[in-house]
Parts: structure tokens; C-alpha cells; sequence
């Protein structure tokens, strides 16, 4: 056996496992001659990567093991292997040949000095950095055993025998002189999480394993190898702040002693201000500077680059050669685009003109909530529309990858949004019909482009709105008629009328009292004992980066509500199932919300229909959402988690009162307390929220929807 392979298997690699694997055995030094020795670190697996490690044990040459017992390896020479290693066929018989023919204690498949067959200069290579010290190589075995690093080989300790291996005066090495591998790593928050465990790893060996006391040149290989990972922008912004902490901790270990001289030595000059804000713990301030400095950086480099370019060319451009010659290409593609635009205006309003008659001029009215979505007042009265007036030019405009397409798709008149259908029939419509506002959603892409390009057309059209929820807050910059100005707006009481007249400006006629599509699909409903946490959106939440996330009172409030050990025995002890769906604007969080619990579902809009989700559910758990009014329409408890009300976007009104819905509570003991309350009344609502609901809405019937139908008619004729 020519040379033994360690190939450790952990979570930054499995991906690659199959592929290297197959890479291994087209190695033109002969698979007989490989013996591949898999030290399996991987705390779970797939079933696929159970099945591909079971073929690969078959081969005789193969074993998986814990710990390697580098006396027993069959090899003459050792490689430790990376299964994100995308090998030419060629590189392990070119190393062992080289290591061969020239009697080196280790050969480096790195990039060197091609006409050199040895090369002693160790510096060298600790000068190219981390990459350069940890290349792909074979080294001599008994040159490992020499080395005496124990039995339990990890990615640290193969670093720390990298470091040793060129820290030795007494070896012997060489390189291929050209790169015959590639590492396909993913750069992620796991990888940077594992170099800093690694790097505190080395420092802890380096005691006992280096020749002297620990290495400079090891120390500065290090250093730069983490001060890179930082200045990203996936540490600042996407790595959470345990992990950013630890990462900061080892870089201090390494720092600590160190001084801005030194640090300029190793040309990191430029972070003087940033090590020595990290030596004193102001990791926040750090961070915070970091940033900064990387956007300094990137606005130095592109000052200096148009500094360049117009000290080469000082002279007006516009009176450049290159200018005068390109000048009839840009006028002959500008005169392209006016008339590819005046094309398109005039071939859509042809072609809806040739529509208007096929459908003899009938009304036609155009139905939408989000272009991706069907689950709301605008897919319920669609719905109603299609089965009660199916002669009606009533169309629902939906995204063609929609998750929810086929709810709309089987009773036809559907519109894929910003189809070429779409953008006649935007024409034809005398009136646009949304859940929240059309323009918002409903417009074709580009929107501005088509506004732009029909904006006298669009004005002559009615917009009505079916409201996304029973309004409970001021939600004037949403709606507000000095914006939006709908014809008509849907509502579901006297009370919320007033706070739409209050709010957002619209006079008596433009709102009508109906009752909401969606609350017909209301009545009949089958309720499981199920508890449904749906909270709601945050505006100063929506625009931010993972890290400012998770350290936000809104994540902190509900991941520790659903890791309460109270919360936890309790659906326990009843075995209750529990929903947890955050707003669409917050999913793209999700998956830190996410913990492993056999009654706990956590859903996405992909995955779930909101309506279905209301009317099944026994006990809702919100904040500010107006989905707590389903619940009260239906007579069932809601409890409203108010832990910040002071730091939202959801003003309170008078008309109808957030305590007019459910429980009120401020902090995590009284909302377990809460919801212990309603589990133990069996899930029943209390009297005086029976009362509210009869109170507040002023029908409870099935009829909201032919009441819409009935007012647009009206609005419209």
C-alpha cells in the first residue's frame, strides 16, 4: 500500500462525501494502492449518507473509525484528506512519485517554485497563509509517528501537524508547483465557528507539541486567518453573538500580548484600532467598526479607481473620440426602446380593445391579495363570485408558481400576474379588487414601467378593498385615501367604519359595512384542542440582518415562550399540538425559531393556509394581529402577548379595543399563566367575549360575501 488516506466526515463536508468518494477511485495511482481510513464525526446522518458509507466500507480498503491508530496505517506515506477536496486524477500519484524520487519527508500539492526540487524556506509558505500551511499533502509515516500527536485526530490537530511539519528545521519538503486540487468549502457561519474552535484548539496543543515556545510565524497565520473570516459581512451581520463572542475570545488569546508594531508586521496595520478595541472586550464596538471600515474600503477603492481613470482621460467626455463614435449606437438604442415602448402601448391596447368586444363589453373585474397568494378575503370572495355569478367577468390574478394556484385554478378566470393576459386585462377592468391594495400587489412587473406607460387609463379605474383584517389599530401609512384612494373599503362593523373614517380619511359613502369575505368560511368548523401562536410583523424588523434579529425583544420574547419548561409540560401533560406561524414578513427568520418537539409544527406561508389554520385551532396566541377578530368572530380565546407596546408600528384606537378581544398580558409568566387558564376551561372563551363579538360585529351570518358583491355592484354601475 502506496499511501493511507484520513478522511475526517463532518457537517461542512458530508455534502461532498459521494463526489470525492468517486474522485478517489479514478486516483491514476491505483485504488489497490490507496487504503482510505473515514473518521466519522458527524453526530447525525442522513439515510443517503448511511447508504453511501456502507458501500464504501465494502471495499476491502476502507474502514470508518473513530480513532486512527496511525502504528497500524498499511501506508508508507499519509494524506489527510478534506471531502470538499475536488482532486485531479493525477495528484496522489504525482506527490507520492515526487516524495518518491527525491526522499522528502512530505511533499505539498500547494503552488511553489516550480524550479526548485527542494525548497527549505518554511517562512515562505507561512507567509501565503492558513491555506498555503494546511495544502493537500503526503508526508512520510514515520515521520507522523515521530511527531508523537496522539490517536484522535480532529481538523484542529491536522492543522496542528501542518504547522508542525514546517516549524521542524530537520524536514524535508517540496511542492508540486502547480494547484492539481480545489477546496469547494461552503463559507458559512458553521465554518467560521469551527476555524475559531480550531484555532483555540492549536493554541491550547502548542505547549507541548512545537519545538519552542509557541511559534511567532504560527501566531501571525492565525491571527490573519481569523481577522479574514471577520471582515465579512457574514460575521457582522449573520453570525449570532454567542458565536461572534467566541470567535472574538480566541482572537483575544492570540492578540493579547501582542503590539501595533507587530500587528503592522503582519499587515494588519490598517486593523490597529479594531485588535486593540478586541484586547479590551468592546466586541459591539468592534463589530460596529468593522463595518465602517469595510465600507471605507470599499468607497476608498472605487474613489481611487475613477481618480485613475480621469486622470487618464482629464478631458470632457462628451467630447471623447469614444463618445462622438458610440453616439449614434446610444441615439439608435434609444429610438429602439421609444419605439419597442410605443410597440408594446399600442399592441396591449389593441389587443384589449379586441377583448372588450369579445366579451361585449361586460364588466370586468380583477381580484388579488399577494401575487403569490390565495387564502385571504380576496381568494374567499373570488371563490364566491365564481360559484354564485360564474357567468361574471371576475378573474383572480396569482402568481404561475404559486403554492397556492390550485386553490383558484378549478374554478378558472385565473390571470398569471405580470403575464401578457395580465396586462390586457388590466385594460379591459373597469374595477381592481384587492385584500389589500391592488396597486400594491396586483400591478404587472415592471410596475412603474406600466403605470408610467398607462397612467390616464389606470386613473379611470375602480380600486376597492377588502381589507386584509378588521382593522384594530391605526394603520394610516398603509391605506391612507391621500395614498391609496380606494372607491371602497370593506369593513365588519360600525366600529371599525369609524376608525376608518378617523384614520384614514375616507368619507361615509367610500366604506361599507358587509362583514369580511373570509368570515363566511367561518361557521361549521371542526376546533382541535390546538393552540395557534401567530404573531405579527415588526416595521423596524423588516429591513435588518440575522445578528440584529436575534438579539431583537420579539425573538427573544417567543423563542423563549416555546422553550418555557412550564409552556413545554403543559401541551405535554394534555398532549397538545401547537402551531407556530409567524407574519410573512418575519418567515424569512424562521428557522431560528425552530426547535425539536413532537408537538410543536412550525409552519411557513409554503406550508400552510392561514384560514385553515384559524378555523382548526382552539386557543390563539398573538400580539397586534387582526386574526385575533377571527378568533373573536368565532367565539374563541385569545390571548395577546403585549410585551413591547411602546416599541411597534400598531397604534392603538378607541373604537375597538385590543381588550375588547382577548386576554391582555405583558411578560412570559403571564402568558404561560394565561394560557394554563384557558387549557384548564377546556378551551372555552369567557363570557365577556362572547358579549364583544356579538357587540362589535354586526353580522354573523354567511352572507358577507354577497353583500360585497352587492356594494361594488353598487359603487360601480
Amino acid at each position: 500500500m502506496k499511501v493511507s488516506i484520513i478522511a475526517l466526515l463532518h457537517k461542512n463536508n458530508v455534502k461532498n462525501f459521494a463526489a470525492t468518494s468517486q474522485l478517489l477511485k479514478q486516483q491514476t495511482i491505483g485504488y489497490e494502492n490507496i487504503e482510505l481510513v473515514i473518521v466519522d464525526e458527524l453526530e447525525a446522518k442522513s439515510n443517503q449518507i448511511k447508504k453511501e458509507i456502507a458501500a464504501l466500507s465494502q471495499d476491502p480498503n476502507v474502514r470508518v473509525v473513530e480513532d486512527v491508530q496511525i502504528e497500524e496505517l498499511s501506508g508508507e506515506y499519509v494524506s489527510f484528506l478534506d471531502w470538499n477536496y475536488q482532486l485531479k486524477p493525477d495528484v496522489y500519484l504525482t506527490l507520492v512519485q515526487t516524495a518518491t524520487d527525491s526522499d522528502m519527508d512530505f511533499v505539498s500539492a500547494n503552488e511553489g517554485p516550480p524550479a526548485q526540487a527542494r525548497y527549505h524556506e518554511a517562512h515562505f509558505v507561512m507567509n501565503n497563509g492558513l491555506s498555503a500551511v494546511t495544502s493537500l499533502k503526503v508526508l512520510k509515516k514515520e515521520v507522523l509517528l515521530k511527531l508523537n500527536v496522539g490517536n484522535h485526530i480532529d481538523s484542529a490537530l491536522v492543522k496542528t501537524i501542518d504547522f508542525i511539519l514546517y516549524s521542524l528545521p530537520t524536514l524535508s519538503f517540496s511542492f508540486l508547483g502547480e494547484l492539481t486540487y480545489k477546496n469547494q468549502f461552503s463559507f458559512d457561519e458553521d465554518y467560521v465557528y469551527q476555524e475559531s474552535i480550531d484555532a483555540r484548539k492549536i493554541i491550547e496543543h502548542a505547549p507541548t507539541v512545537f519545538h519552542h515556545e509557541f511559534d511567532e510565524e504560527v501566531e501571525m497565520v492565525l491571527v490573519q486567518h481569523l481577522m479574514n473570516l471577520i471582515d465579512k459581512k457574514l460575521f457582522t451581520d449573520d453570525m449570532i453573538e454567542q458565536k461572534q463572542t467566541f470567535v472574538y475570545e480566541t482572537l483575544r488569546m492570540l492578540t493579547k500580548n501582542l503590539t501595533d508594531d507587530e500587528f503592522t508586521t503582519m499587515g494588519l496595520g490598517g486593523y490597529n484600532l479594531f485588535l486593540n478595541m478586541v484586547k479590551k472586550g468592546l466586541d459591539h464596538e468592534a463589530t460596529e467598526y468593522i463595518k465602517l471600515l469595510r465600507s471605507k474600503r470599499h468607497w476608498y477603492t472605487q474613489t481611487k479607481k475613477y481618480q485613475t481613470y480621469f486622470k487618464k482621460h482629464p478631458h470632457n467626455l462628451e467630447k471623447s473620440l469614444s463618445w462622438k463614435i458610440t453616439k449614434p449606437l446610444r441615439t439608435a438604442y434609444r429610438l429602439y426602446n421609444a419605439v419597442r415602448r410605443r410597440l408594446v402601448k399600442y399592441t396591449l391596447l389593441a389587443s384589449a380593445n379586441v377583448v372588450r368586444l369579445f366579451l361585449s363589453n361586460k364588466k370586468v373585474w380583477l381580484v388579488g391579495e399577494r401575487e403569490d397568494q390565495a387564502e385571504d378575503n380576496g381568494y374567499f370572495f373570488f371563490k364566491y363570485c365564481r360559484e354564485h355569478y360564474p357567468n361574471e367577468k371576475i378573474y383572480y390574478v396569482i402568481n404561475q408558481d404559486s403554492p397556492h394556484l390550485d386553490r383558484v385554478e378549478k374554478y378558472g378566470n385565473v390571470i398569471y400576474h405580470s403575464s401578457w393576459k395580465h396586462k390586457i386585462y388590466m385594460l379591459v377592468a373597469n374595477t381592481y379588487i384587492s385584500a389589500w391594495a391592488f396597486e400594491e400587489c396586483s400591478y404587472p412587473r415592471p410596475k412603474q414601467q406600466f403605470i408610467n406607460m398607462f397612467k390616464k387609463k389606470l386613473e379611470t379605474k375602480n380600486n376597492v378593498s377588502l381589507q386584509h383584517g378588521v382593522i384594530i389599530h391605526n394603520i394610516a401609512p398603509y391605506l391612507h385615501k391621500e395614498r391609496y384612494n380606494q372607491d371602497l373599503i370593506i369593513s365588519s362593523s360600525d366600529y371599525e367604519k369609524k376608525i376608518i373614517m378617523n384614520t384614514l380619511g375616507y368619507e361615509e359613502d367610500e366604506v361599507a359595512v358587509t362583514g369580511l369575505a373570509r368570515f363566511d368560511n367561518l361557521h361549521d368548523i371542526s376546533v382541535k384542542k390546538q393552540i395557534l401562536i401567530m404573531p405579527t410583523w415588526r416595521r423596524h424588523l423588516f429591513k435588518i440582518n440575522k445578528n440584529q434579529f436575534l438579539k431583537s425583544d420579539y425573538y427573544k420574547a417567543y423563542r423563549d415562550f416555546i422553550q418555557n419548561p412550564a409552556f413545554l409540560d403543559l401541551i405535554e401533560r394534555h398532549n397538545i399540538p401547537v402551531k407556530f406561524y409567524i407574519h410573512s414578513q418575519m418567515q424569512k427568520f424562521m428557522s431560528h425559531f425552530v426547535i425539536e418537539h413532537p408537538n410543536i409544527e412550525f409552519l411557513v406561508k409554503s406550508t400552510a393556509t392561514v384560514s385553515e389554520l384559524l378555523k382548526e385551532s382552539a386557543l390563539l396566541v398573538t400580539d397586534y394581529s387582526s386574526v385575533s377578530s377571527d378568533f373573536l368572530y368565532m367565539n374563541k380565546p385569545v390571548v395577546m402577548y403585549q410585551f413591547d407596546p411602546h416599541n411597534n408600528h400598531h397604534s392603538p384606537v378607541e373604537e375597538i379595543k385590543y381588550s375588547d378581544l382577548g386576554t391582555i398580558v405583558s411578560t412570559e409568566e403571564q402568558l404561560v399563566d394565561a394560557v394554563t387558564a384557558v387549557v384548564e376551561n377546556d378551551f372555552k372563551a369567557q363570557q365577556q367575549y362572547i358579549n364583544n363579538s356579538n357587540r362589535i360585529f354586526k353580522y354573523k351570518d354567511r352572507h358577507n360575501a354577497e353583500r360585497i358583491y352587492q356594494a361594488i355592484s353598487e359603487k360601480t354601475s
